[in-house]
């Protein structure tokens, strides 16, 4: 194990839960076991979503509503490690609706300093962070401008983009402004097979819908949830979801009208 004096490389991402500082007592104890059933789930997926990378390279800390979660690496951040880490937070932004836990927050790339043993992550990718995930006015997780550049760098003479996992967007800020950053697609996830929260035949934009409705929403808040929708509807457009997947999520096949489909392609051949 390397040493927490060591510089390590990676990808960093500083998230919050919305409204968390204005739990009662029964809203706090339903969030501390809702964000462990999604941290549960983050490391059961792991390895499964990361592909070549092991779950052990995931480390999350936690700090009242804030979470921190890091990609560790012994090399300078590649697009694949990006496009995975990307992912990661896909399935975890996805498991939070599920479970009810708003997040937002950023993401950054570049070296850091962490010791398990005392919670603490430390550098210069963890300051990137920290200074942009409470800035933006939305439900989502963005890339900070710098980790926008390196994104925009490793992608330079790539043909596949990525657009199923991260996507150029106008993020709105809470100061007024829209800066052009990388956010993470998680609207696509309600499209994707065994990541949407959809149950079949399920509306999907319904279910979205559902997942903000659960939380109370005071006065003064509500742009965050309608630039929410907005991102949610700006995606699904765009990448043409409900024109190729269709607006409500798939029916299970029956077991037997599998069978049947099979022995009629067998007759078909033979």
């Amino acid at each position: 194990m390397r040493s927490p004096s060591e510089a390590l490389q990676g990808v960093v991402a500083v998230l919050d839960a919305l409204g968390a500082s204005d739990f009662r007592d029964a809203e706090i104890q339903r969030f501390m076991n809702s964000r462990g059933l999604v941290l549960q789930a983050l490391d059961h997926k792991a390895e499964s979503i990361l592909g070549r990378l092991k779950a052990e390279m995931i480390s999350t800390l936690t700090f009242n509503d804030t979470i921190v979660i890091v990609l560790k690496l012994n090399h300078v951040a590649s697009l694949d490690d990006v496009d995975a880490f990307f992912t990661l937070l896909r399935k975890f932004f996805i498991e939070s609706l599920r479970n009810g836990i708003l997040f937002r927050g950023s993401i950054a790339i570049g070296s850091f300093y962490l010791d398990e043993y005392t919670n603490t992550v430390m550098g210069e990718s963890v300051t990137d962070a920290a200074a942009w995930y409470g800035k933006a006015d939305w439900i989502g997780i963005h890339a900070t401008p710098r980790a926008s550049l390196l994104v925009d760098r490793l992608l330079e003479g790539e043909t596949r983009q990525r657009e199923n996992v991260m996507v150029r967007y106008a993020v709105p800020m809470r100061d007024g402004s829209k800066p052009d950053l990388y956010a993470v697609n998680w609207p696509k996830g309600y499209f994707v097979r065994g990541l949407s929260p959809c149950e079949p035949g399920e509306n999907r934009r319904a279910k979205f819908l559902e997942s903000l409705n659960l939380h109370r929403i005071p006065a003064g808040v509500e742009q965050k949830y309608t630039h929410t929708i907005a991102f949610y509807d700006s995606i699904i457009q765009q990448q043409e979801l409900v024109q190729k997947l269709g607006a409500t999520h798939p029916q299970k096949t029956p077991a037997t009208s599998k069978a049947t489909n099979k022995r009629k392609r067998s007759t078909k051949h033979s």
